[in-house]
């Protein structure tokens, strides 16, 4: 093997320690030491002494001498797309130089290395970083809008199944810790009553209903006059009749759901919920009008004729599109011929 002048002393002693370690071996085996030291030997090349510090030192590790070099030098790398690179670039430069002015800097790029290396979870966790480490960050509404949209990426991926069960029964969702630091750490920014409002929906989509119910609550609570509060009120109605499944839930919090709902649907009628809301509404008033009808003829079979034309005019009235509406109408004129 051909050894540089420059390294030939520290070979020598190298293959001068060997034989001495190893004479009493057999030859086999001092040949295999020999050759597994000079297959390692490059690595040794890369580590350099230093007088200054009287320590070894491998370049690859170390930070250039100032940290705005260290930061072009990690940003030159991140523009060529080298995002491998240029994460280990930024690394340098938080660890040797963590109280720099580019410090927030390079906690910011770590995140979008990260996105771009396709691990989002982990970006999220960088992006947090720049959150709690640097609150005076240029960059935190793009590091919150950022945030959100990773929340979003993991509310829409299909979760992984075996044998039919969801990944989700074992360990909690990401997106559940994404939209929760966002609610918790900036309540205030622009995404924080979205990811209330998000996280609403992942609860009711998980079948976790007193969760959901709480989270769409918070938003009408916390962000009244934002957006997302009358979606969540209706949202909020449809958890609870989730939770209360059986026909004596209070439907004074669905009365005022479709109220609120129907505002909501004439002020944005091109909006995606409109026609979701309408289709969940029609299924919740005819609920509505099934228990009223069924309320009507228990009073009915027991004779009390005064009570159930009450509950059937409720019926048509307030329900007039339900399937039970046109029933209730028969009804009220055979009441009105048996008087």
């Amino acid at each position: 093997m051909s050894v540089p002048s420059t390294q030939y002393a520290f070979y020598s002693l190298t293959k001068s320690l060997c034989f001495d370690i190893v004479f009493p071996m057999k030859k086999t085996t001092i040949i295999f030491i020999f050759l597994l030291l000079s297959a390692n030997f490059d690595a040794y090349a890369f580590w350099i002494w230093s007088p200054k510090t009287k320590k070894w030192k491998n370049p690859q590790y170390s930070a250039l001498a100032t940290p705005y070099l260290q930061y072009r030098e990690a940003l030159k790398h991140f523009e060529n797309k080298d995002y491998k690179k240029a994460y280990k670039e930024f690394k340098k430069l938080l660890i040797h130089y963590p109280d720099a002015k580019k410090a927030a800097e390079a906690q910011y790029y770590l995140g979008l290395c990260l996105e771009e290396l396709g691990k989002p979870y982990d970006a999220f966790l960088e992006y947090q970083k720049v959150i709690d480490s640097y609150p005076n960050s240029t960059h935190i509404n793009e590091v919150v809008e950022r945030q959100y949209h990773i929340g979003e990426h993991f509310l829409n991926r299909s979760p992984k199944r075996w044998l039919g069960v969801s990944y989700y029964d074992f360990v909690d969702h990401p997106a559940i810790e994404i939209f929760t630091r966002i609610v918790e750490k900036t309540p205030y920014s622009p995404y924080a009553s979205k990811a209330q409002y998000k996280l609403g929906l992942l609860f009711l989509k998980l079948g976790r209903y007193e969760e959901a119910r709480d989270a769409f609550q918070k938003v009408t609570d916390s962000y009244p006059d934002s957006q997302w509060a009358i979606p969540a009120k209706y949202q909020l109605a449809i958890t609870i009749a989730k939770i209360f499944p059986g026909e004596d839930y209070d439907s004074s919090p669905i009365e005022e759901a479709q109220k609120r709902l129907d505002e909501f649907i004439q002020a944005h009628p091109d909006a995606e919920i409109s026609s979701v809301a309408e289709e969940q509404l029609d299924t919740l008033r005819n609920k509505e009008a099934k228990k009223n009808f069924e309320i009507a003829e228990f009073y009915a079979r027991q004779q009390k004729f005064n009570a159930a034309r009450i509950y059937y005019e409720v019926v048509v009235k307030n329900y007039p599109e339900s399937q039970y509406a046109q029933e209730a109408h028969s009804k009220l004129r055979e009441l009105k011929d048996t008087q």
